[in-house]
């Protein structure tokens, strides 16, 4: 869907400039090929799909999830040398790990992410979750705070809109484009619409 729907306003923009309509073709197969692209080079280039990381990178280091002393579960993903070091020294307060040779380069800390992982996990034990997130912040480093549905539930950026069921009023999240909804919609209940769509559709 949201292929389809980049597709259908990359075409509403060549039209506008060209006057030329274009057609517009997505799969489901095409969307998640492009979600495998990293473990397709691995295969094709480097000879074998990586292992299943989970959240983790299999080719960049540290890039994962971090528990601090709190239990809060964070998500940081490394990206260059400029925040390798800012995360060094600015968030682990650990310059010492600048100069090992074991994490030189992200080659080299993708080989020894066991060791990394568990000097990261050691810089993290007495600090809370929000703590390490100030730090990222300041050292501007991307990162993502892990949340169940109990956290996305009271997440302070979560829109809702009122729909109206036969069991009375249920929020939902609200449509995600961030065009402002109004008034209350209705669930239709069971059968409600069933002969006009039969009308509409036989």
């Amino acid at each position: 869907g949201l292929n389809a729907y980049a597709g259908i306003l990359e075409a509403l923009y060549a039209r506008e400039r060209t006057g030329r309509g274009r057609h517009v073709a997505v799969s489901l197969f095409g969307a998640i090929a492009e979600w495998m692209a990293v473990p397709l080079i691995h295969h094709d280039y480097a000879g074998r799909a990586p292992a299943r990381v989970g959240l983790n990178h299999p080719s960049i280091a540290p890039y994962g999830v971090y528990a601090c002393g709190d239990g809060t579960a964070v998500l940081i993903s490394i990206q260059n040398a400029r925040e390798w070091e800012s995360l060094v020294r600015r968030v682990l307060g650990r310059p010492t790990l600048l100069t090992d040779p074991r994490y030189a380069d992200n080659d080299a800390r993708v080989a020894n992410r066991a060791a990394l992982d568990a000097e990261i996990a050691d810089c993290l034990a007495p600090l809370s979750g929000a703590a390490f997130c100030d730090r990222l912040n300041e050292a501007a480093i991307a990162y993502g705070e892990m949340n169940g549905v109990d956290g996305l539930s009271r997440h302070p950026h979560l829109r809702r809109v009122t729909v109206a069921t036969e069991g009375g009023e249920v929020a939902v999240p609200a449509p995600p484009l961030g065009i402002a909804v109004g008034g209350t919609r209705t669930v239709p209940r069971l059968g409600q619409q069933t002969e006009g769509l039969r009308r509409e559709f036989g």
